[in-house]
């Protein structure tokens, strides 16, 4: 019987190299946020490849959020950020509620299990700043004007105590992806003045410091969204029914 011909194995491509190359470089330097890499030229050189391949491969990182391409000034490592994934993971949950239901469980389940930490940290001004932010709620709700930035503010403030920065900027990965695939999938708020008072509650409950009352008081919260997605998936539901 003929034997087959065996796969060849392609070497790596020169970015993958020149990327790896960088990244052990930083690890090999022990270089921290803000310090400065040799210029192209001088990594062209000491690489063996081209200008162009290492232009590439910086920008490639710098879409990463590690390297910063500073104008007239040069390449510098940069502070750790989740940043590139809020920016990209939303897309992945535009059209499948399952996972957008998936993703408000995980939302939750954080902000649950931050609450005391989140209390015993918190300071007058803290409480100050999310009376602000109700109040804002209740007047954009009364004009008709969305509760987008208010309602972000609010859940970052409102755990901003913690002084967990990976927190935060998870927090921000989640209410921004669900924001956006909700309006994606045009589930409206169908009550705006309802959920300005939802916060309100949280924030009472946070004010008495009683956690078991502040998460009562968030997961009713996330009821009125629970609700838009079950209804979401029973049209979608009933749309595919109908055409099949």
């Amino acid at each position: 019987m003929e034997k087959p011909l065996q796969p060849i194995k392609l070497p790596p491509l020169i970015n993958d190299q020149v990327q790896e190359a960088l990244k052990q470089y930083i690890l090999d330097n022990h270089l921290q946020n803000g310090d400065k890499l040799p210029s192209e030229n001088a990594l062209s050189r000491q690489l063996g490849v081209s200008r162009n391949s290492v232009r590439e491969a910086v920008q490639s990182l710098a879409s990463l959020g590690i390297l910063e391409v500073r104008r007239g000034s040069g390449l510098y490592v940069k502070g750790f950020t989740l940043q590139p994934l809020i920016e990209n993971l939303q897309y992945g949950f535009l059209f499948d509620l399952r996972e957008l239901e998936d993703l408000l469980i995980v939302r939750e389940v954080l902000e649950n299990g931050m609450v005391e930490l989140a209390l015993r940290n918190l300071t007058p001004d803290c409480l100050e700043k999310l009376d602000a932010l109700v109040e804002q709620m209740h007047y954009n709700a009364r004009h008709g004007l969305p509760l987008v930035d208010p309602d972000r503010a609010f859940h970052i403030e409102l755990f901003r105590p913690v002084g967990n920065a990976i927190l935060l900027q998870l927090q921000d990965i989640f209410w921004s992806t669900l924001r956006k695939a909700l309006n994606h999938t045009q589930i409206a708020d169908s009550n705006p003045v309802r959920t300005a008072q939802s916060h309100a509650e949280i924030v009472e409950a946070v004010r008495s410091g009683d956690a078991a009352a502040v998460r009562r008081a968030l997961s009713r919260h996330y009821e009125d969204i629970k609700l838009r997605l079950a209804h979401m998936k029973q049209r979608q539901s009933l749309s595919t029914e109908e055409a099949h």
